[in-house]
């Protein structure tokens, strides 16, 4: 039993409205592990493991994603990343 696909052509597990209500934003997640901007990501840098807000999430040509984060620790200078490197994903909900 095949569910309908949703706007992003994912099919659905549960039925949602598909409207959303006053002041309900719905976020559209693109990548494959579903992450989106404001999502809280850990993530994996040439072994070294840290927390980051996303704030920006670029497909490339080539179909695989980039993000744009802000590090919640202090002296991580890496800014942008790819899906590849994160480990977990914590959701924004509105």
């Amino acid at each position: 039993m095949d569910a309908p696909p949703d706007d992003d052509g994912q099919a659905r597990l549960l039925d949602i409205p598909a409207d959303a209500g006053e002041g309900e934003v719905r976020i559209r997640r693109l990548s494959s592990k579903g992450i989106a901007p404001g999502d809280i990501v850990e993530m994996d840098k040439k072994g070294r493991r840290f927390h980051a807000v996303v704030t920006e999430i670029d497909q490339r040509e080539s179909g695989r994603f980039d993000i744009v984060f802000n590090p919640l620790q202090r002296g991580i200078t890496h800014r942008t990343g790819t899906i590849r490197e994160v480990l977990t994903v914590w959701r924004k909900v509105p």
